[in-house]
């Protein structure tokens, strides 16, 4: 069972993660973020499960955890910013994971676009973020997924050549409380004062900059090289000599 006490023992934030809503059983704890969103819950409000039930992934995917190993969040925010910097949420997120994973377990886990979460060449997570109007503002809800203690047998069958999780990678065990903690104090740093410079940060953890990529979008299917993120957050993907943006699709690399 996850332990609160461990946890904000090592929570360093002045305001995010400190209101807290643990359910040992969810459906989903971005569902449970906005039903909050509602009732005026404070930015930075966390709610966290030990079994969610039905996660959701991008594009009305499923996503699946494992009791007890996976740790799976959301964090209710209320951000004063311009719309076209939303896009910018899923990036300081990625950031904020991978340096939160070095930090707490020493492992060097790096970030495909626009929202994955990578370790040796498998995914170990994915971000969800949704964003809705409410009474008093805009409401965002960042929902995480990560891979943690799972082993070789709790992966699917059908995608155990793509997923893995930090105890599969280092064959370890390590405290999902420790990450978490991790995970909101580079976070909350990252959304209050390092916004601006996130682009840069996200390149420094980028794994398939400058390589080619297969970009799915719609109906479409092209092969082009990565060249990186623009100031929206948006791919920039060079196909057939010409370099083009892309605010939403899936990528294989």
């Amino acid at each position: 069972m996850f332990s609160k006490e461990l946890y904000q023992t090592h929570l360093k934030t002045k305001f995010l993660g400190h209101g807290m809503k643990y359910l040992s059983q969810t459906n989903s704890t971005n569902e449970d973020a906005w039903a909050c969103f509602q009732d005026d819950s404070p930015e930075g409000t966390l709610f966290i499960t030990d079994d969610q039930q039905k996660g959701k992934g991008r594009r009305e995917n499923k996503w699946i955890s494992t009791k007890g190993k996976s740790l799976t969040f959301s964090i209710l925010l209320r951000p004063e910013m311009k719309l076209e910097k939303l896009g910018l949420l899923p990036l300081l997120t990625g950031v904020s994971i991978v340096q939160g994973i070095q930090s707490a377990a020493s492992i060097q886990a790096g970030l495909k676009w626009p929202n994955d979460i990578m370790l040796h060449g498998k995914k170990m997570g994915g971000i969800l973020i949704e964003s809705k109007p409410g009474q008093n503002g805009l409401g965002v809800v960042v929902g995480v997924g990560l891979n943690i203690n799972e082993s070789e047998q709790d992966i699917l069958d059908s995608i155990r050549n793509q997923a893995t999780s930090l105890a599969i990678f280092s064959h370890k065990l390590y405290s999902r409380e420790l990450i978490l903690s991790a995970i909101l104090n580079e976070f909350e740093n990252l959304y209050q004062n390092q916004l601006d410079n996130i682009i840069p940060l996200w390149h420094e953890y980028c794994i398939h900059r400058d390589t080619f990529v297969t970009f799915h979008s719609e109906n479409h299917r092209q092969r082009g090289i990565f060249q990186g993120i623009n100031s929206l957050g948006h791919a920039e993907i060079t196909i057939n000599g010409k370099t083009e943006s892309f605010s939403a699709g899936m990528m294989t690399v």
